[in-house]
């Protein structure tokens, strides 16, 4: 593997300065780039920091523009590639065996130097922050990256984010201007060079190959590049087009089988696809659903089911004592009415007799009434007091005696 340092900058226009601060600072919770392991974030250092508390890469570039530390031209009107672009990024990357061999220390010491020969190659360039990363895995787009770094392997590299500056002669003034900053022959070459004699020569690194593209395409954006490394590499692909184009094919038999699969029609049936697959995922839910509820309205019946045979069973005891009950006042009664035709001689006791008779007779018939009318109340509302009635010995045969003897007694 090639032992070069490779250090690369890209522009951002106004509307898009949120998108560096986000990825620098990890301020997002949910991360849209999987190659970070939010584990290893905690290993990130800054190098500097020149924002102020709460600001962002805007609010800090519009304070320092209010406050006059530069002018220029602020359009951001129109197309995209037509406005000025307020940052310049520049992602500093080692070669990956050299700076996993660094301790934390070591590597925090080497960025320093490379953010310092940046700050002294570029004099007036404001620097708002430089950044080390230590969580992200380096997934190379073009080919001489690939050459240079392993594939998806975590190598710690800097993010320097900075308001391109230049100084005017003219009206003796700083301005902002990324073209100027990177203006005459050969100057990304010339920039190369001299990181490399600065930084790269004491470390041990290699010069890269230099190229004439390079020059061709120094103000070329980071995305442009990895777009025309893609055009470029579009030819290996047609291959594998059509193997896919093939499969899918097969795949679409069951689906639309009048239809013909072609690369111009696969997304359509892949989203064919995927709304079939969406609604058989739905019904399944929704019947595992309806299955459940279910066995809980059929454990619900069961359970009812045995609370109601239970309470029939309760007031068919009851109905059965209540009839016992009745049985003991009608022998009760008849006793009564055998009483009254006792000839006695006494007739202060025949008339005590009498109308002990008529009171319990009346009582009989109070009692037998009562039971009747509200028996079903009385079951509902308080089974424990019907117990407590059945079991209780009303007008027993042994009160009658009993209170036979004290009335005697006391006539005498």
């Amino acid at each position: 593997m090639a032992n070069v340092c490779i250090v690369r900058h890209q522009g951002y226009i106004k509307s898009k300065m949120r998108f560096p601060y986000q990825h620098n600072f990890r301020t997002l919770k949910n991360y849209g780039n999987k190659n970070i392991d939010a584990s290893l974030t905690h290993l990130n250092t800054s190098i500097a920091n020149n924002l102020k508390e709460g600001e962002t890469y805007l609010t800090a570039f519009n304070r320092l523009y209010q406050n006059g530390a530069f002018k220029g031209q602020l359009k951001v009107q129109g197309a995209e590639e037509k406005q000025t672009k307020f940052l310049d990024e520049f992602l500093v990357y080692p070669p990956s065996e050299k700076i996993s061999e660094m301790s934390l220390e070591e590597q925090d010491v080497f960025f320093k130097k490379e953010l310092q020969a940046i700050q002294n190659y570029f004099a007036d360039m404001i620097i708002l922050s430089a950044t080390v990363h230590r969580d992200e895995a380096f997934h190379p787009n073009d080919e001489e990256l690939k050459a240079l770094f392993p594939e998806g392997k975590i190598t710690p590299h800097m993010h320097l984010i900075a308001i391109p500056i230049v100084h005017d002669k003219k009206k003796d003034c700083k301005k902002i201007s990324i073209t100027e900053l990177w203006k005459g022959q050969f100057s990304y070459r010339k920039f190369q060079d001299y990181m490399y004699n600065t930084v790269g020569k004491e470390y041990g690194f290699d010069r890269g190959e230099k190229h004439d593209f390079c020059e061709a395409e120094k103000h070329l954006e980071v995305q442009a590049f990895k777009l025309k490394e893609a055009e470029k590499s579009l030819n290996k692909l047609e291959a594998e087009i059509k193997i896919k184009e093939q499969s899918l094919a097969e795949q679409a038999k069951d689906l639309e089988p009048e239809e013909h699969i072609s690369i111009f029609n696969t997304k359509k049936v892949m989203e064919k696809q995927k709304a079939i697959n969406y609604a058989l995922k739905m019904e399944k839910d929704k019947n595992a659903l309806l299955l459940k509820e279910k066995e809980s309205l059929n454990q619900t019946i069961k359970k009812k089911n045995e609370v109601i045979l239970a309470q029939n069973l309760e007031i068919q005891n009851q109905q059965e004592k209540l009839s016992e009950v009745e049985n003991k006042l009608s022998k009760e009664k008849d006793m009564t009415n055998d009483i009254l035709n006792i000839k006695v001689s006494d007739e202060l006791l025949r008339q005590v007799y009498l109308n002990e008779a008529k009171q319990k007779i009346k009582l009989y018939d109070i009692l037998v009434r009562i039971i009747k009318d509200f028996l079903p109340e009385l079951i509902k509302v308080s089974p424990k007091f019907i117990r407590e009635l059945l079991d209780y010995k009303i007008l027993h045969k042994e009160d009658i005696q009993k209170e036979h003897e004290n009335n005697c007694h006391k006539s005498r």
